[in-house]
């Protein structure tokens, strides 16, 4: 469990404990994840603490050994942290810096998880659940939000490659695309305008919809109620610029029937 210090990631842990599973719990913030952890283990969780840098491949090819000593076999891997970074300002406006700092958190790290524990659970060759935690912004984009946008489109469409690349084993892959949650990472924060939506669910809902999903098909899944009307305006607004060209003659081999055209008797 990345990112599991706080926010979705915290939530998803506890869910996972209550129900009895082992979990390892990484976070880069070493102090919140030890306090979190000790929670979770004096309510009988059981739960590892591992502080690591996931955009570290050292330190992530090591949460791996460690998930895997300390559990046997690793069932569901939940690739959730994540940084929101600078909202707010247009796209020429954000230094750099800072958004491959977004980059390397919310896409890069995703990877190097994927990379360091697919293989195993391949080699394991037992039912798993690969879990991405994307975002209403790989599909919703609004003014100011250039890079946590782009950062979860990146990790959508490195999900839909895993996805295709994993068909027909049994390792299955899911994208969370939650909107709006009130952990402390949007706590305060004003949306920028067009990506917040209109509704704001719990992190403990979100662990719920990733919960009813494991061992499903379900590739996308969502949290919010307004999701379908936020998917549905983006998608007409595509649909609205796709080009459709006139049939030519030759397409055209079924004339169409006349008001006289009658039915002859034999």
């Amino acid at each position: 469990m990345t990112g599991a210090a706080g926010g979705i990631g915290l939530a998803l842990s506890s869910r996972f404990a209550r129900a009895g599973a082992g979990v390892v719990m990484a976070d880069v913030d070493g102090g919140e994840l030890r306090r979190r952890a000790a929670e979770l283990t004096a309510a009988g969780a059981r739960v590892t603490a591992v502080t690591a840098d996931l955009t570290d491949p050292g330190a992530v090819a090591r949460l791996a050994d460690t998930a895997f000593e300390v559990l046997g076999d690793v069932d569901v891997v939940c690739n959730n942290a994540g940084v929101l970074g600078p909202v707010g300002q247009p796209l020429w406006e954000v230094p750099l810096e800072r958004m491959r700092q977004v980059f390397e958190v919310n896409h890069w790290a995703h990877v190097l998880v994927a990379r360091a524990f697919v293989p195993r659970l391949l080699e394991r060759g037992r039912p798993a659940h690969l879990i991405h935690t994307a975002s209403m912004s790989a599909f919703v984009v609004g003014a100011g939000s250039a890079a946590y946008a782009a950062s979860k489109h990146a990790d959508l469409a490195v999900a839909r490659s895993l996805r295709a690349d994993l068909r027909g084993t049994g390792v299955r892959v899911s994208v969370l695309c939650p909107g709006r949650v009130d952990t402390p990472m949007v706590r305060g924060l004003t949306a920028p305008r067009g990506a917040g939506g209109d509704t704001t669910v719990s992190a403990e809902d979100v662990a719920e919809t990733v919960w009813d999903a494991l061992g499903s098909d379900r590739f996308y899944l969502f949290s919010n109620s307004d999701a379908p009307l936020r998917l549905r305006e983006q998608f007409d607004d595509v649909w609205r610029h796709v080009p459709f060209p006139s049939p030519s003659a030759e397409e055209e081999l079924w004339p169409a029937p006349t008001a006289t055209t009658v039915a002859r008797k034999q």
